[in-house]
């Protein structure tokens, strides 16, 4: 009896094991693609990824959203991704300049600013009214590439022959928060806790926002243009997949999200 029971055994373990290795040839490991980018970015990156995932069934984008300073302040102090997606050059810089990016950074879309107001705001209509006795404007801090956009503009805003010399002065006066990324900014404006705010053209386009919010435009010649680099991580252990994660966000489908962000000629670059 007890020879049998060992024939049996013999004969079942080649048999359950042969069963476990034909699943595991059809079982593809999950990759996991770590992506640090800028606030602004939030939902079209979403909406590519979830274009990307589509056509990669094996890859896993993982996202860490927050102001390009943040982001470059934590890779620096050791914080893994393969890629790292800024609003502006010089958070970039501070990472290829460290020797933690690739060479070659690749700029895939670029931004422009604009001034929201809630819409039922019954008295700011023009730039001009931003400094009137009372109004209470956010703005992005200047740690932080929308920040430092703003701050450019609205010095710029005292050539603008329609307003004041002692222009950006006066707004100055009138700015009440100072946020750590600009979509803290939106929020501020969407929610009543603001009168104004400078974000980019891109935020507008969210539907939560352009239902809640109406803009005032800011002249082309006085506007900063804000350029979105990204750049391969070197401690990334998935480089190739990381740049078929950039390839395809110069790609036409991306290109055509990216649209919101006012894509001007990053394509082709």
């Amino acid at each position: 009896m007890l020879a049998k029971t060992l024939i049996t055994l013999l004969i079942l373990i080649p048999l359950f094991s042969t069963g476990c290795s034909t699943n595991a040839q059809y079982d593809s490991p999950q990759k996991d693609l770590i992506i640090f980018a800028a606030a602004s970015l939030t939902d079209s990156f979403r909406e590519i990824a979830d274009e990307f995932e589509y056509l990669n069934d094996d890859v896993s984008v993982i996202f860490n959203f927050a102001g390009s300073q943040q982001l470059s302040t934590q890779l620096l102090h050791g914080a893994y991704a393969d890629i790292f997606a800024s609003a502006d050059w010089i958070q970039m810089d501070r990472i290829t300049e460290s020797g933690l990016s690739m060479d070659n950074p690749q700029n895939f879309a670029s931004n422009r600013l604009v001034v929201i107001v809630p819409t039922e705001n019954p008295s700011l209509f023009e730039l001009s009214d931003l400094t009137s006795t009372g109004t209470k404007v956010v703005v992005a801090h200047t740690n932080v590439p929308a920040g430092t956009y703003t701050n450019v503009v609205i010095n710029k805003l005292a050539q603008y022959p329609s307003l004041s010399k002692s222009y950006p002065d006066k707004l100055k006066q009138t700015i009440v928060s100072e946020e750590t990324n600009v979509r803290n900014v939106v929020q501020k404006v969407v929610l009543g806790e603001a009168d104004a705010g400078f974000v980019y053209r891109s935020d507008t386009a969210l539907p939560y926002v352009s239902e809640k919010v109406r803009t005032i435009n800011i002249p082309e010649e006085y506007n900063e243009i804000a350029n979105y680099p990204a750049a391969i991580l070197m401690e990334s252990e998935s480089k190739g997949l990381a740049q078929e994660f950039i390839d395809f966000l110069k790609s036409g489908k991306s290109q055509d999200i990216l649209c919101l962000l006012y894509t001007s000629d990053a394509a082709d670059e």
